[in-house]
């Protein structure tokens, strides 16, 4: 057996390995530990939420990864057993990452900790590593079995978080989600298949749309000539008889700006601005390129603010302004003319409920925490979704990001105010806001996990 430190890593001959998770029993201000698995792509990600291996998921789709439950012996220690099968890993897996976690209390309270790797046919033991600078985590990243040039290694981590198993889980791309459809989401997406699992990057920019999905629209629109859209513009809006108290949270009232022209050109808005976010609404006639930039204090294109090839299109995006130097927009149209709005928040629509459009747009939510689910439905094969949150002071929650044929999630949506911005290239969204519940993805079962003799 070979004994390694963090960051440490070797080869791991065979196909068939055993490993297991060891610390101090619980009991004595010994807390529980579950041991888990995730299985990770070329990326970092998990595909679904299949890819996580845990108490109330014991076993992967592929039968490559198991968790065969837990023994103790006479001296107090307890051990989470799991196997991998090499032979039985998807293509797609590069990595698999053995985690712990503790839902009451934390690794510095938990002696003894370590992860030992065993040849399944001869019993060897092959590594084994020890975590001896634990504090306040609730869930480590012991180690992990990855991909190289064919072969399988061993690498310790040893890499903790204060957020447990959901938090870590979180980051790989997981998001537990309840078994049970809501009663109104279950019916089939106008009669297509389920939704591609392939995740996107978290940190993908909310402003740029992949090439991949250009080249879709490019395809489109020449099968689509002989039938002209319907305009894709932002639906009117029901005017307002006054700011709303909460929207000036994000920004003060001014008097709108407009402007009209056609082809190229570089626009000052020329009303007085107060620093905090603005909307730019943006509409266009005619088809080719068409798109809407800030410009920086050098005169470079800067923030996206209207993105498209499609015919008639409109668009809605939030704006953050400091409030220093004059407003500055760039105007790149190839079809027929183009209008370019500038307005105060107190102009966008509330999220109450559910609310429907088409295309980008911004709403502001009021509302208590709960559970936002969005759904997009499109012509195109592939489309890509994306909902940022955004509180006064700047902070950003992602509330959806799918690229798929239906794109569809569910993700927590915290406590208004918030500014709700959609980004959307083509297509009819509909969005739900859900009371919070408890995601029994997460929730372990009466009897806790499967526990060997």
């Amino acid at each position: 057996m070979t004994k390694i430190v963090k960051g440490g890593n070797l080869p791991v001959p065979g196909q068939v390995w055993r490993i297991a998770v060891v610390r101090r029993a619980a009991g004595e201000g010994v807390p529980e530990v579950d041991a888990s698995a995730l299985l990770l792509d070329a990326a970092g990600r998990v595909r679904n939420d299949g890819d996580l291996v845990f108490y109330n998921q014991p076993e992967h789709a592929s039968g490559a990864v198991r968790l065969l439950g837990q023994v103790r012996d006479e001296e107090q220690r307890v051990a989470d057993w799991l196997e991998i099968d090499t032979a039985r890993v998807e293509p797609g897996v590069r990595r698999i990452v053995i985690t712990a976690s503790s839902e009451d209390g934390t690794f510095g309270q938990v002696p003894g900790l370590h992860i030992r790797t065993i040849g399944a046919a001869t019993g060897e033991q092959l590594a084994l590593y020890e975590v001896d600078d634990a504090s306040t985590e609730t869930a480590f990243l012991l180690g992990e079995f990855y991909l190289r040039d064919g072969a399988w290694k061993f690498r310790a981590l040893g890499q903790g978080y204060d957020s447990g198993l959901v938090g870590l889980a979180e980051d790989f791309g997981i998001v537990g989600r309840d078994p049970e459809p809501a009663p109104d989401d279950d019916a089939a997406h106008d009669g297509g298949p389920d939704p591609a699992d392939e995740p996107v990057p978290v940190g993908a920019a909310p402003e740029a749309i992949p090439e991949e999905l250009l080249a879709k629209v490019r395809e489109a629109e020449a099968e689509a000539a002989l039938v002209p859209a319907p305009p894709r513009v932002p639906s009117p809006r029901t005017p307002r008889t006054g700011p709303r108290p909460t929207a000036a949270l994000f920004g003060g009232e001014f008097p709108e700006f407009f402007r009209s022209g056609e082809g190229k050109a570089d626009i000052t808005v020329d009303v007085p601005l107060p620093a905090g976010y603005v909307v730019v609404e943006s509409t266009r006639k005619g088809d080719g390129y068409f798109a809407v930039h800030s410009i920086d204090e050098k005169g470079e294109s800067d923030a996206l603010l209207a993105n498209t090839l499609l015919k008639d299109q409109g668009a809605r995006r939030l704006l953050r302004y400091d409030g220093t130097t004059p407003l500055r927009l760039r105007v790149s149209d190839y079809g027929e003319g183009w209008t370019v709005a500038v307005r105060p928040v107190s102009t966008v629509e509330v999220l109450d409920g559910t609310a429907e459009g088409r295309g980008s747009d911004v709403l502001l939510y009021t509302g208590p925490a709960g559970l936002l689910s969005s759904r997009l439905r499109t012509r195109f094969e592939f489309e890509w979704f994306n909902v940022h949150g955004y509180e006064p002071d700047g902070r950003d929650h992602l509330l959806a990001n799918d690229a798929s044929r239906f794109p569809r999630e569910t993700r927590p949506l915290p406590e208004g105010p918030l500014l709700v911005q959609l980004v959307s290239a083509d297509g009819d969204w509909t969005l739900k806001v859900r009371p919070p519940k408890e995601n029994r993805f997460w929730r372990r079962g009466q009897g806790g996990p499967t526990r060997l003799p």
